[in-house]
Order: structure tokens, then sequence, then C-alpha cells
């Protein structure tokens, strides 16, 4: 199989019974930038609450030393994902921005409880485009500037992959401020960001608190844009 649109997969669309599958499933789509803590309020919020269910996803590349297959990701050998993005067996297949396939398969989605998962914002029209039961999107934003660097800098990227990082940081500010859809949490404290996330993915009404963090939240992001030139 040829790689499709060099791996941006701009035509991919699932078979008809995979869009079946997704009629009763609600998705909680965490959207935000690397390093703003998407997988640790994840995790947090899967520990308070067993109606999350966590979509684990597929990747063609290596695992890392410390990354456990089925729960970090799914780990596959590219030529298996081609195999199966050319039958139609994914439900999304991820714009390439980092250099690996990555895609989420319809067995990875509950159809009881809540589909939770990290998304990147260049995959979210895909995503909206799909027959979920219901979407809610979740923009996580750092407390600042200084504070999102310095978790940056804990994940000890190479200056090529930060460059990439900061480069998909810029496209993921710009649709979190131009997005309608989307609801802010501040992670300036897990536990707290970790409560407000298990609150909006029940749909449950803004409180006062997080109505007031909503601009607050914008002008991060628009701070940050304006850091990254």
């Amino acid at each position: 199989m040829d790689e499709p649109q060099q791996l941006q997969f701009a035509d991919y669309w699932p078979a008809p019974a995979v869009l079946e599958h997704l009629r009763d499933v609600v998705l909680l789509a965490v959207v935000g930038p690397s390093g703003v803590g998407k997988t640790m309020l994840i995790q947090r919020a899967m520990e308070q609450d067993p109606a999350l269910h966590l979509v684990v996803v597929e990747t063609s590349r290596p695992a890392r030393a410390d990354e456990r297959d089925g729960v970090d990701y799914r780990f596959r050998a590219r030529s298996e994902m081609l195999q199966r993005i050319e039958r139609r067996e994914y439900v999304q297949v991820a714009p390439s921005v980092l250099g690996n396939v990555y895609a989420t398969a319809p067995e990875s989605y509950t159809a009881h409880g809540l589909s939770v998962m990290a998304v990147i914002a260049d995959a979210m029209p895909a995503f909206r485009a799909l027959p979920f039961r219901a979407i809610r999107t979740i923009f996580i934003a750092p407390p600042s500037w200084a504070a999102w660097n310095a978790r940056l800098q804990k994940h000890g990227f190479t200056p090529g992959q930060r460059t990439k990082r900061l480069a998909e940081a810029r496209r993921s500010l710009a649709f979190g401020l131009r997005d309608s859809a989307v609801t802010y949490i501040v992670n300036d404290d897990v536990a707290t960001a970790a409560a407000e996330l298990l609150s909006m993915a029940h749909g449950h009404p803004l409180t006062p608190k997080l109505q007031a963090a909503q601009p607050i939240a914008r002008a991060i992001l628009r701070d940050l844009l304006a850091q990254l030139g």
C-alpha cells in the first residue's frame, strides 16, 4: 500500500460498520499542546471515576523505555496499520505531524460510559465529522509561559523534537482561541483540574470558578502564541 497523502490521510473515512459503532459513543476530547498535562489529568480523572474509558491510540513508532503496550499506546507494525487503513477499519487516522502513524480502532471506544482521549488539534475536524452520540472538547492551558516551558524541559525533547512540538503548539493554541466549542481548564493544580475535567466530562454546568477561568485561559493562550512568535 502506498502511503496515503504523504502520511496526511486527508481523504480517510471509516467503513460503515465502524461508523455504526460510534453512534452510541460519547467522546471527551482533551486538547492542548505538549507539556500542559493532558495525560496526567486524564489519568487522575479515571482514577476517580470508573465510567471514564481511555481510548488507547495505536502507533507505528517504537515504545519508549517507560511505555507499556496496551496502556500508553498499542504498538503496531507500520505495515499492519497501513493495511487496516486501506480496509478502512480505523475510526480516525491522525495527520502525521511528528512522522509516525497514529490511529484509533473502534474496539478502543466504549458505548458504556465515556470514552476519553488526548487529541491533537489538527485531528479535531476529522473527529467532529464522525457520528458520535456526543463529543465534548476540553482545552488544557498551562498557568503561564514560564510554567509551560518548565514542563517542556522535563520531557527531554531533542532539538528536532522540540521544534516539531512547538510548531504543533502554535496550531493547537490557534485552534483553542478560534474554536467556539471548547471549554478551558487552566492546569495550575492537578487535583483541582482533574475534578473540573470530570465535571465537564459528564456535561455538568460550569461552576462560577470555571466560568471565571474561561477569559483567563484565553489570555494565557494569546500570551503563549505571542511568545512563540
